[in-house]
């Protein structure tokens, strides 16, 4: 049986990840016999996966949100989790009886954090409401007008607010004005049309080098001298290798820098810093999520019959949310950047020979579980690695990140 795990962040008003939810499904069909719900098979294969897995390994120093429906709760099984590490999240549909309604007070008084996922103008069990901590207001399901009312109804009773299913940047500023405390959606993958954003020096810099760095053979002196012009490059660039290598001597040449880091990880890294020098901190976890893309589709190509292209799918991993961080259309963004025209396409959206690596790496991350066998066929890929390769690259994201942020501010 394979298991599939992605997460998906939750964020506070100015813009850390406070936790994560995690996404859960069992791709072969339910475990369970048909009595049992597919949440509740969910629900119990994720805490299976808690522990195989490792919380830590999942969402780091967050909080990870778990989907429990009446029959998890009831079972008590929520005590074997670290309430410090999890948020109890009931589902919109759990009905309350008084056995329900006891563990949930018994898990409030042990001190877990409590959710109610998907809430609605019409939700109607006020008893669970009032033992709940935060409340997931879903912003699919209720207008404007609703959400409203709800928010003003919750913070009469104390409760923290979190706005569900955030599409664009425009939902979560209005969220955030009228007095949500979190949010969680996709917005930070959608970039706003109405602004955009100029590249800095580093970041035109970065383009010349990736035009020299897709050339059959390309040459140091060549990438050195657009290095050299540069302090910010520089000091990234020798910060990179200081980092990465056992040096014997000191480094006396920009030129020994590239060759001690090599042409492949110097592309890598320096399409990661030029991410992070464009952006905000609103969009830190959009880097967060390239660095994933870049590791996870190395390792997808690296195990299908895409071997031979490497590092054009780590790089489109990157490039993934240059749009987002920009903030303008992708065919818009990529006007700039010297790469190839399938890769171009694909970026688009287009059918390429690299879309079926990114639609399992994008579906992957969604949760949306069910449209990734196609695509793994389609390469020769095996399913049952994809989860492994996952939280690997989470891990390696996690690492990188923290050395860009140690380096580059």
């Amino acid at each position: 049986m394979n298991i599939y795990i992605a997460r998906q962040p939750i964020f506070d008003n100015e813009y850390n990840v406070i936790a994560y939810e995690l996404l859960y499904r069992n791709s072969d069909g339910n475990f369970f016999n048909g009595n049992v719900s597919d949440n509740v098979a969910t629900s119990i294969l994720l805490i299976n996966s808690y522990f195989n897995f490792g919380i830590n390994n999942l969402v780091g120093e967050s909080k990870a949100f778990i989907n429990f429906d009446s029959h998890l709760i009831k079972s008590g099984i929520a005590e074997l989790l670290n309430k410090d590490k999890v948020v109890i999240e009931i589902l919109e549909n759990v009905e309350p009886d008084k056995k329900l309604l006891k563990e949930i007070k018994r898990l409030n008084e042990l001190g877990y954090t409590l959710a109610i996922d998907d809430y609605t103008t019409d939700y109607k069990y006020s008893e669970i409401t009032n033992l709940c901590d935060i409340v997931k207001v879903d912003f699919i399901e209720n207008t404007k007008d609703g959400i409203e009312a709800l928010v003003k109804e919750l913070k009469k009773l104390g409760k923290l607010i979190l706005a569900e299913k955030i599409e664009t940047k425009e939902e979560f500023e209005w969220a955030k004005s009228i007095g949500f405390d979190y949010y969680q959606g996709f917005y930070f993958s959608k970039p706003s049309l109405q602004k955009g954003k100029a590249l800095s020096e580093s970041a035109l810099q970065y383009v010349k080098l990736m035009n020299e760095l897709n050339t059959a053979e390309p040459n140091f002196k060549v990438l050195s001298d657009i290095i050299g012009v540069d302090i910010s490059l520089t000091y990234k660039l020798l910060n990179i290798v200081n980092s990465n290598s056992r040096m014997q001597n000191d480094i006396t040449s920009i030129q020994q820098a590239i060759a001690i880091l090599g042409v492949n990880e110097l592309r890598r890294w320096l399409s990661l810093a030029m991410v992070q020098d464009i952006c905000k901190q609103e969009t830190n976890e959009a880097v967060r999520y390239a660095m994933i893309r870049l590791n996870l589709l190395k390792e997808i190509a690296l195990h299908s019959n895409l071997k031979n292209s490497v590092e054009e799918l780590s790089l489109l991993g990157t490039l993934s949310i240059v749009d987002t961080v920009l903030e303008m259309d992708m065919a818009e963004a990529l006007k700039s950047i010297p790469i190839s025209k399938e890769m171009k396409n694909t970026l688009l959206g287009k059918k390429t020979m690299y879309s079926d690596a990114m639609t399992l790496c994008f579906a992957y991350e969604r949760g949306a579980f069910d449209d990734i066998r196609n695509s793994a066929s389609n390469i020769n890929y095996e399913i049952k690695l994809l989860s492994s390769h996952y939280l690997a690259s989470v891990k390696w994201a996690d690492k990188m990140f923290e050395e860009l942020k140690n380096n580059f501010y």
